[in-house]
């Protein structure tokens, strides 16, 4: 373990037990496809799923909070395993419009786009609905606090009231959930990269298990250690701005 930990400081995590190879040449390939994915679902996700679970929010019990909560939950409890196998049948054996698996090469995968579609479909449906309920209870809670009936009473407008007050506090926790997935969305998408052949780190990390590449695993697993810490210190830094009362020293 030391001297990969030590080659793994320089770049070189070393020789892959499997193929024979540096690890670094598949590894960061590998890396780069589930980066692509990951950033992709995270820019789509996070405006959509903030904007309609405040939505939900600000309209709590009405028919669109009930069909807005219904949805979530439902892609929430669907693996999402079921939910790539149920868009492969619709989207790629039945319709025929899209591939239903990605190719095995180096080739970056914005060089062929429709490759994309049908995994980052599948991530972002199972991340949509589970930050979507909590930026909903989040907001919920938040127009019933204390402060917000104050400001009502003091005669601000609604828009001014949920703008100024309600928003700002109501993103404090999912900001900070959003922020902690995108670990889960680089290294957690080994069931999506499975279901579709997608060659990113997660699948490279289970490939390297099922034939016991140690040098693979370690190099892989740093890698996830080292994304998971990052996110967490910037979640900590954006919390610092949407909470005043936090100051570090």
């Amino acid at each position: 373990f030391i001297p990969l930990q030590k080659g793994f400081i320089r770049g070189d995590p070393g020789i892959s037990l499997r193929t024979g190879r540096p690890v670094s040449v598949s590894l960061f390939s590998r890396l780069r496809n589930s980066l692509v994915l990951a950033v992709l679902a995270f820019v789509i996700v996070m405006p959509l799923s903030l904007l309609l679970g405040i939505i939900a929010g600000l309209n709590e019990g009405s028919l669109q909070d009930r069909l807005l909560s219904i949805t979530g939950m439902m892609f929430t409890v669907i693996p999402m395993f079921v939910t790539g196998i149920f868009l492969i049948l619709i989207f790629s054996i039945w319709l025929k419009w899209l591939p239903g698996a990605s190719i095995f090469s180096d080739q970056a995968p914005w060089m062929r786009p429709r490759m994309l579609v049908l995994p980052l479909l599948t991530l972002t449906l199972a991340e949509l609905g589970y930050i979507l309920r909590i930026t909903r209870a989040s907001m919920v809670e938040t127009m019933r606090a204390p402060y917000i009936r104050t400001a009502y009473l003091k005669g601000l407008p609604h828009r001014r009231v949920v703008l100024k007050h309600a928003v700002r506090n109501a993103l404090m926790a999912p900001i900070t959930i959003v922020m902690l997935h995108i670990s889960w969305l680089l290294g957690g998408i080994v069931i999506v990269e499975a279901v579709f052949g997608y060659p990113g780190l997660g699948k490279y990390i289970l490939e390297s298990a099922l034939y016991k590449d140690v040098n693979a695993i370690e190099a892989g697993v740093m890698i996830l250690v080292v994304v998971s810490v990052a996110t967490q210190l910037i979640a900590d830094i954006i919390y610092t701005f949407l909470n005043p009362r936090i100051r570090y020293a």
